[in-house]
């Protein structure tokens, strides 16, 4: 029992890293889009716009996804608004955990910037499954 269950997460957390790939493919898209297709990069509040636009994008996308693919929940079950509070959670931890790195101990932005993504990801899986898909 203990190792369907440990492999039931595995098998989920697999697609949890798909999933926020084709988010981070998303979010590339469509800030690439509004930047260079639409002309909305030739201000600081078009960029700023620009990325608050293309991060909703991907949080739509990835939740519709997770709750099909990854969970295989009902996405009328699942909760948008705790999805996107911990997308924002997730977001502060990721650029929280690099800013402590950066400045502290461990002067190499990118593996303060991979090891920010590892924490913010890990916390994302945890917290997701258990509020937003109801996997207990």
């Amino acid at each position: 029992m203990a190792e369907e269950l440990s492999q039931r997460i595995r098998h989920q957390l697999a697609r949890f890293l798909v999933v926020g790939a084709a988010g981070f493919a998303v979010d590339v898209g469509i800030l690439a889009a509004l930047v260079y297709g639409f002309g909305y990069g030739q201000q600081s509040g078009g960029l700023i716009g620009s990325r608050l636009v293309a991060f909703a994008g991907a949080i739509i996308t990835t939740f519709l996804l997770n709750a099909r693919y990854t969970f295989g929940a009902s996405i009328r079950r699942a909760r948008l608004t705790r999805y996107v509070l911990i997308q924002v959670l997730g977001a502060a931890l990721n650029i929280g955990t690099f800013t402590v790195l950066v400045l502290g101990p461990l002067n190499r932005p990118l593996i303060a910037l991979a090891l920010g993504s590892a924490v913010a990801t890990v916390s994302n899986f945890v917290l997701v499954r258990r509020y937003v898909y109801d996997w207990r």
